[in-house]
């Protein structure tokens, strides 16, 4: 899976221009859905065919952890299934960071534990590191599965970013219980990351940002601002290429784009933001 961590990276979100106690997982309560599927926990079927990450979803309104929201059920399958934040998110070594989710095991057939990583960015590429591997995939409960319980569980850890990251990879994965034991549920819910060492707000967004149409059906692609100042726009594709590269003030020409889904970095004076786009 090394190529979507690339793609996904480019898209990282900055910790450093959040408040104290931000929830850095965008939409990790799962309250906001589009044609069946969470935001910002897009489906992708990698390279074999088999799909993996975030497929098999589905929008959970009864059991739920919060009272009159909604909760994602992930049905376990013969082969491992993902759950994953679409971006990866920026870090600064030295600070505490607190990880957290609660999880509903009560299946026969279905079983989950934490698979998340201290992520590096060196040259174009983005890759794991093994610091804590211990504690972030391994030691989730005995040999890190969960068991079944009829009540919610609240998965938290405090860690500490080593040197050498510079992103976090959220992630946790469904399993079938046993082979021949698959179908079941694992239901998630209120997943956050959080940095504890941030005491204030560093405002990098480009004001007033706005890119549409989105999905796209056409070749133009407009891009606005509070500013209408010059942009930078860089575009990836799914394994995380860089296809497109241009300046405006306004549009972009997306006729060299295939039918897919895209990663749009958008620079301006010195700020910074990624938006996923979808080209019909």
């Amino acid at each position: 899976m090394k190529k979507i961590y690339s793609l996904l990276a480019v898209a990282a979100l900055s910790a450093t221009a959040m408040n104290a106690q931000t929830n850095l997982v965008e939409n990790g309560d799962f309250e906001t859905w589009t044609e069946g599927q969470p935001e910002n926990f897009s489906p992708y079927t990698g390279t074999s065919g088999s799909p993996s990450i975030n497929n098999f979803v589905t929008q959970e309104n009864t059991i739920v952890h919060t009272a009159g929201g909604s909760s994602l059920r992930h049905e376990s399958q013969t082969s491992t299934q993902y759950i994953e934040y679409d971006y990866l998110i920026e870090v600064t070594p030295g600070h505490s960071y607190t990880i957290s989710y609660w999880y509903l095991d009560n299946s026969d057939t279905a079983k989950t534990r934490i698979w998340s990583s201290w992520m590096q960015h060196v040259g174009e590429d983005y890759n794991s590191l093994s610091d804590d591997a211990q504690i972030l995939r391994y030691d989730d409960q005995t040999l890190s599965y969960s068991t079944n319980s009829a009540e919610w569980v609240n998965k938290v850890i405090t860690i500490t970013a080593p040197a050498s990251a510079t992103h976090f990879r959220y992630q946790v994965r469904t399993y079938r219980e046993a082979p021949g034991a698959e179908g079941g549920y694992i239901y998630y819910d209120d997943l956050s990351f959080v940095d504890n060492s941030v005491a204030g707000t560093k405002n990098n967004e480009i004001s007033g940002l706005t890119m549409y149409p989105n999905p796209l059906n056409g070749n133009v692609l407009n891009i606005a601002s509070a500013n209408n100042a010059e942009k930078t726009v860089a575009i990836y594709d799914i394994v995380g290429k860089q296809v497109l590269n241009t300046v405006t003030t306004g549009t972009v020409n997306a006729s060299a784009l295939n039918a897919g889904v895209y990663i749009v970095k958008i620079t301006e004076g010195g700020k910074t933001a990624t938006r996923k786009l979808i080209v019909k």
